[in-house]
């Protein structure tokens, strides 16, 4: 599972990767979001006294909370597409959904 954080510029390390654009007073992007922190990129933002950033990373889950949460969503969207029929574009748009949930949750 990927988590997001805002971390001081003090607290980034090389290799961390960001989640959101670094922009400038100006709003210009100075690094975009995705890329992945150097030592150039953090003495280039240290330059410019950028104070922190968005940073995301890989966090490990237990599974047995990973399966009960999958329970649980598969249970609302069952809810929500209760209605919906059985049809194979039916099932792919709840796989679709429910995958992306499964990779995007909080």
């Amino acid at each position: 599972m990927k988590v997001v954080e805002i971390l001081p510029l003090s607290d980034a390390v090389v290799g961390l990767r960001l989640a959101a654009a670094v922009l400038d007073e100006a709003g210009h992007v100075l690094v975009p979001a995705g890329a992945e922190l150097s030592e150039s990129i953090l003495q280039g933002l240290q330059r410019r006294e950028i104070a922190e950033i968005s940073v995301e990373h890989d966090v490990e889950e237990d599974p047995a909370a990973q399966a009960a949460y999958r329970a649980k969503l598969a249970a609302q969207l069952d809810h929500i597409f209760r209605k919906a029929g059985d049809g194979d574009e039916t099932r792919a748009l709840y796989q679709a959904v429910l995958d992306y949930r499964m990779e995007h949750r909080s």
